[in-house]
């Protein structure tokens, strides 16, 4: 997804690179970006329009049509995802009372509606790999690095794939390949990704809190009532999966 490119580079760039500066500013200006003519972009950038096309071309897209369709996945990704925000002018005690019940909630849910056979199978499955290849864009990608610190201290090999899955992977029989998609946005907007994925002959698992997808390796569903808890509930079963 752009947006975890855009970190990426604003990570690991110069910040006074025409790649940190552009960047930053699609990143700050990203509800904007897909209206402006490159014209305005590097004008905006004290660039040049071939130093814009330039940049659009590494980050893997054609051209600034491509490049602005990526920026409206985004706009729509996070709307979808979007959470409530708590207000200081508020009573915070109510505030974090209700957010507590609901979590609890949301977790008695999960725990009886969760398929435990299929559960276990994928801690048994992590527990037997030698390596463990994660995915994930956005928010799935923290849990990426998350996942990878945690296994480390049982030294358990984990790499975090690329966010594009360019690179080229050589899976081994013992290797597993985790794909974390808290909502399905990565079925809804990333599909060539996926299809990639596919092509590949790993023990392949996809964990999500989105329903019904269409995904013919193994598929652990995280059930949830409301999609504004997906996050702290994905989050829960990582936990528990990490334990073992």
């Amino acid at each position: 997804m752009l947006i975890d490119k855009l970190n990426i580079i604003l990570n690991s760039s110069d910040a006074f690179s025409p790649k940190y500066v552009i960047s930053l500013f699609v990143k700050n200006n990203l509800n904007d970006i897909p209206t402006m003519s490159i014209d305005t972009i590097a004008l905006s950038c004290h660039t040049s329009k071939s130093q814009v096309s330039k940049y659009v071309k590494s980050l893997g897209y054609e051209t600034m049509k491509d490049f602005k369709e990526a920026c409206l996945d985004n706009i729509s990704s996070i709307e979808r995802t979007n959470k409530t925000p708590f207000s200081l002018q508020e009573n915070i005690e109510k505030q974090f009372t209700d957010f507590t019940t609901n979590i609890m909630n949301e977790l008695h849910y999960t725990m009886n509606q969760i398929d435990e056979i299929n559960l276990i199978k994928l801690v048994n499955n992590i527990k037997k790999s030698k390596r463990i290849f994660v995915y994930g864009h956005g928010h799935a990608r923290t849990l990426c690095s998350y996942i990878q610190n945690e296994l480390s201290t049982k030294q358990k090999e984990v790499i975090i794939c690329d966010v594009d899955f360019e690179k080229e992977y050589h899976f081994q029989d013992n290797d597993l390949l985790l794909l974390i998609s808290i909502n399905g946005n990565t079925f809804h907007f990333d599909k060539r990704v996926i299809h990639h994925i596919l092509k590949y002959s790993v023990n392949t698992w996809l964990i999500s809190c989105k329903k019904d997808i269409s995904f013919p390796k193994n598929y652990l569903y995280i059930p949830t009532t409301n999609d504004k808890y997906n996050d702290y509930l994905l989050r829960h079963i990582i936990d528990f999966i990490l334990m073992y």
